[in-house]
């Protein structure tokens, strides 16, 4: 039986004179409901005003479509029908999370209540209007990730057949200038050398051109570029100094050069000069090239694995290790920004495991995007650890920063709907919430959290069957 001293707590209830609570508790059914057992179901008469006296009720959406639909009534909130409100039935099953105590009040009531505690009325007004604008929110803002999902995959696939172009034209590109290197230098070797025994003259300068360069300290490298500097100005070139540096870098140095246009006929040595740090930036700017697109394939490449784009939206056997990895490519310019060092601890048992994939995925991207923002802007940490205990039938995987971690006071809330701690425009408060519904709704597993200054860790288990 609920008495006033249950009542006193509840917010909506603050300031309520004795007899007022007296009436509320009289008129009130309590109602005890086990962890994990049934309140409410679906399409049941809202008839019932609830208030959460202990614990925590779960509500949930029915139906594959919309099985991430969810939240949470926490201890000494109230939920369910209230006056005025037009909601005919309840539209969500609820479950308890947690030994929890429940008052309700009768629809028949709430005439009476309102005359007998005339504040209530302005109050359970405001409450259904917080609820309902709430709901308005939550269903523009599922609105527009979905929109933002479709756009991002359907960009991923029109990007996809000109990044392939783009790819292997800049490795033909490659390839081709280095044919028509070979081809040109048989050719000039003909009239350009004095001594004409060479078979091939021009292989030393290709050997160091496709070499791997030696590491050199800087001092080194600048007493190089004097050298040669003076050598070339010597020669006439053009930009000594500016020739010099591109020509050091590249693998040259002045008695390489002095030994080899010692070779030349010396009407040609001018325009050998000229032509050789030309040769090099084109053959650098094809690398270049080829390196960025090749990138860029990649990216759309992951792109696609990580929208899940070219599958139906089911269940698979997936590689929990290649989700994580897909949206670290996706994400890798948020790590670049504020030079962010990711850990990868992965269990090498780890099996592949029965998912929704791409939901899966915007699980990674919620995690490390709160833990983006939460790193220092120097010396931040992201680690990634993964565990399979056979004989639990599980996987975990835990995701920790070192960031300012999250206050003890607000760590039961981070996971309810529109709650953020960011400014405003930087967040919606729906990213962990959809995670969470992801993982335990979409997944029956669990997601928690530990923080304190320096470390923030949550953990995510999700069963392998």
């Amino acid at each position: 039986m609920l008495t006033n001293d249950d009542l006193r707590h509840i917010q909506i209830f603050e300031n309520l004179e004795e007899d007022q609570l007296t009436w509320l508790s009289t008129h009130m059914e309590e109602v005890l409901v086990r962890d994990g057992e049934q309140f409410s179901a679906a399409g049941d008469k809202a008839d019932w005003m609830f208030v959460m006296i202990k614990g925590r009720v779960q509500y949930r959406l029915q139906g594959e479509s919309s099985g991430l639909g969810v939240f949470n009534v926490m201890e000494g909130e109230v939920s369910g029908m209230l006056p005025n409100s037009r909601m005919k039935e309840f539209t969500a099953a609820s479950f308890a999370i947690g030994d929890s105590r429940i008052g309700r009040l009768h629809i028949k009531h709430f005439t009476e209540m309102i005359q007998a505690i005339p504040v209530l009325e302005a109050r359970l007004a405001h409450k259904l209007l917080d609820r309902t604008r709430s709901t308005a929110n939550f269903q523009v803002q599922q609105e527009k990730l979905a929109s933002l999902g479709t756009m991002a995959a359907g960009l991923a696939h029109e990007l996809n057949n000109p990044a392939s172009a783009a790819r292997r034209a800049s490795q033909n590109l490659v390839e081709t200038l280095q044919a028509f290197g070979e081809h040109a230098g048989q050719m000039l070797a003909r009239v350009m050398f004095i001594e004409q025994g060479r078979e091939d003259q021009f292989e030393e300068l290709r050997e160091i051109m496709l070499g791997e360069q030696e590491e050199v300290d800087p001092f080194e490298q600048s007493e190089r570029e004097d050298e040669l500097a003076d050598w070339l100005e010597a020669h006439a070139v053009e930009a000594p100094w500016d020739v010099a540096a591109n020509l050091v870098s590249a693998g040259f140095n002045r008695d390489f050069l002095t030994q080899f246009v010692a070779r030349m006929k010396p009407e040609y040595v001018p325009d050998f000069l000229a032509w050789l740090p030309r040769d090099i930036e084109i053959r650098m700017l094809s690398q270049e090239l080829a390196i960025s697109t090749e990138r860029i394939s990649d990216l759309v490449g992951a792109m696609k694995s990580y929208s899940y784009m070219d599958q139906a939206n089911a269940k698979s056997a997936t590689d929990i290790h290649k989700g994580i990895v897909d949206t670290m490519r996706v994400m890798a310019h948020k790590f670049r920004k504020k030079n962010i060092q990711i850990v990868k601890e992965f269990d090498p048992t780890m099996p592949k495991v029965n998912v929704y994939g791409g939901e899966l995925n915007q699980v990674w991207t919620n995690l490390l995007d709160n833990a983006v923002d939460a790193v220092p802007e120097k010396g931040g940490r992201v680690t990634f650890r993964t565990n399979y205990s056979p004989g639990l039938n599980n996987v975990d995987i835990f995701v920790e920063d070192n960031g300012t971690g999250i206050p003890k006071d607000i760590q039961n809330s981070i996971f309810d709907p529109f709650f953020t701690t960011k400014e405003a425009g930087r967040g919606t408060g729906l990213g962990l919430n959809i995670t969470h519904r992801i993982i335990t709704m979409r997944h029956g597993g669990s997601i928690s959290v530990e923080s304190e200054p320096g470390s923030t860790v949550f953990h995510i288990q999700l069963p392998t069957q």
